[in-house]
């Protein structure tokens, strides 16, 4: 299978490939902010040169010379700073997008129209007419596309979702979803991030979609911002948002764009018969035990630590889809529609000072401020 990579978390996904039994033929195309500004590169890189022949890089595309210089001369692989250079191969037929998140539109749909199956991190658009789009390609060609929601392949996310699923602790009443981040990311990477609600709080509410099969009827958002820096882009760093379906559901996700202690996300689920909680993975098993007490390990440090399986299992059942040229039914592909309207809705209650139902996001839309937070403007 050959394989196109671009940006910020492509260095995660590299280190994943380099551990798979297929051999992939592999392209990765890089974006300078990325490069200067993601929290992984240096690990990214560093994981490239733990590749074996399972693994063999074909294509580096970047628009700093100096990164496709150093990466096609270490891995003696072609160089290019146009990724229509790397399209045009005839032995390249899948793309995986990590690139600035303002990017990921144009480089899925060049990527889907020269016939590629595509793996592309989230967001794939601010934009819901281009979100659209997206989609309808993908689904029209019948290619493999996959969104990158990673904690869906997550072992302990899919064993909280498998004891739910058996019903042994009733129909669930009750979710609460812990997800904060660490350390806090660069200015430079959260100018461009899309805020923290697109960029943080939509993997929360796609694992509640995930874990339920539903979506919230309305959201009640409140946020603060510790950050001076952070609040001088129009975002906020520390939030809580509510949710209510139609069953009677009620949930609740806090977030903060950083935890001192470590990567942090919990989730617990009350039902009718029971409990069950998914909880942080740590730095080791080992707890002391002295006359001061008892002292256990840490959480682990970061996105890269915590979900380093979950990365690999993720790029390999995605390549699976490729080999057997199975993509996603339909209605995964689709549910990004509703979770951009809930994401967005959860931004809205924030800057309004109210609950906002999902039903009224696209008339509420103007009533986000445009920024900079979703990349240049184009």
């Amino acid at each position: 299978i050959n394989v196109e990579v671009v940006g910020r978390a492509g260095h995660v996904h590299l280190r994943s490939l380099s551990q798979l039994t297929l051999k992939v033929r592999l392209a990765w195309v890089v974006d300078i902010n990325v490069e200067v500004v993601g929290r992984a590169g240096h690990v990214h890189l560093r994981s490239l040169s733990q590749l074996t022949l399972k693994v063999r890089l074909a294509w580096v595309v970047d628009i700093n010379v100096e990164v496709v210089g150093r990466v096609a001369e270490q891995f003696e692989c072609k160089g290019t700073a146009d990724i229509n250079d790397a399209l045009a191969d005839p032995e390249l037929d899948a793309v995986i997008i990590c690139s600035a998140t303002f990017t990921h539109f144009d480089y899925t749909m060049r990527s889907l129209t020269a016939k590629k199956a595509v793996f592309s991190e989230k967001p794939i658009s601010h934009d819901p007419a281009e979100l659209e789009q997206v989609l309808s390609l993908a689904l029209s060609s019948r290619l493999v596309f996959v969104a990158g929601y990673q904690r869906r392949c997550d072992k302990n996310f899919r064993e909280l979702k498998q004891q739910i699923d058996s019903g042994v602790i009733g129909t669930p009443r009750v979710i609460k979803c812990t997800s904060r981040d660490n350390p806090e990311p660069p200015i430079e990477y959260l100018q461009v991030s899309g805020g923290i609600f697109h960029d943080m709080l939509c993997h929360d509410f796609d694992m509640l979609h995930f874990l339920t099969g539903k979506f919230p009827e309305a959201v009640y958002s409140i946020g603060h911002c510790y950050n001076p820096a952070i609040g001088d882009m129009g975002d906020c760093d520390t939030v809580i948002v509510t949710l209510k379906f139609a069953s009677g559901l009620l949930a609740s996700v806090d977030t903060s764009r950083v935890a001192c202690y470590g990567y942090d996300q919990r989730i617990e689920v009350l039902g009718e018969k029971g409990m069950a909680q998914a909880n942080n993975t740590m730095e080791s098993t080992v707890t002391v035990a002295t006359s001061q007490g008892f002292l256990g390990p840490r959480s682990d440090f970061s996105f890269p630590e915590r979900y380093k399986q979950t990365y690999l299992t993720e790029i390999d059942e995605w390549l699976d889809q490729v080999r057997e040229k199975k993509p996603d039914p339909a209605e995964w592909t689709r549910r990004h529609i509703m979770l951009e309207k809930v994401t967005t809705a959860s931004e809205l209650s924030w800057r309004l000072g109210r609950e906002v139902r999902i039903e009224d996001v696209e008339s509420l839309r103007d009533k986000v401020p445009p920024s900079t937070l979703h990349g240049p403007a184009h």
